[in-house]
């Protein structure tokens, strides 16, 4: 019978998230995040988007650079996961084209709607993470294993400003 590896306990450690940008970018993000200059139609609305997976920040970065002829460029920030766990979060799992709530809510946000938050409030979330799309209309994921954590206020904003953000070579 072959051995199971050991998994070793959770230690609750530090995310890291990156961003694809170019390298004339990168003095201002590292100056600090800031919300208010993202586009708004964006899949999650305004804010300034990330992901897990650093492959995917360094093929971003690359595609921006060539529609620019600019340099790419990708910052990794290191959040310490109870700091990022105390922001108001909205989270989509389901990638697929039945999982309603998510496109809708892509819609809402691609179309400019005024915010996105619970019911009664006039604010966005302040996190939301899910698969990145393509296209919209026709329910279309990017790429399967792609992912994006947006942030969306000030107060996620200071969490990614608090975070070490370091230009990777």
């Amino acid at each position: 019978m072959a051995k199971v590896p050991q998994v070793p306990l959770w230690s609750n450690p530090a995310i890291m998230l990156f961003h694809g940008t170019t390298k004339n970018w990168v003095t201002s993000i590292l100056g600090g995040v800031n919300v208010g200059r993202a586009l708004a139609t964006a899949d999650f609305g305004r804010g300034f988007y990330t992901t897990t997976k650093e492959a995917q920040a360094w093929r971003w970065a690359r595609l921006k650079a060539a529609r620019f002829n600019l340099n790419p460029a990708v910052v990794r920030f290191t959040v310490d996961r109870d700091d990022l766990a105390k922001l108001a979060f909205m989270a989509f799992v389901r990638k697929d084209s039945s999982a309603t709530d998510f496109w809708n809510f892509v819609r809402h946000c691609r179309l400019g709607g005024p915010n996105h938050s619970r019911p009664g409030q006039q604010q966005f979330y302040d996190v939301v993470v899910g698969p990145v799309v393509k296209q919209w209309g026709r329910r279309k994921i990017a790429f399967k294993d792609y992912d994006q954590v947006s942030f969306h206020t000030p107060r996620a904003a200071t969490l990614l400003n608090n975070s070490s953000p370091k230009e990777l070579p």
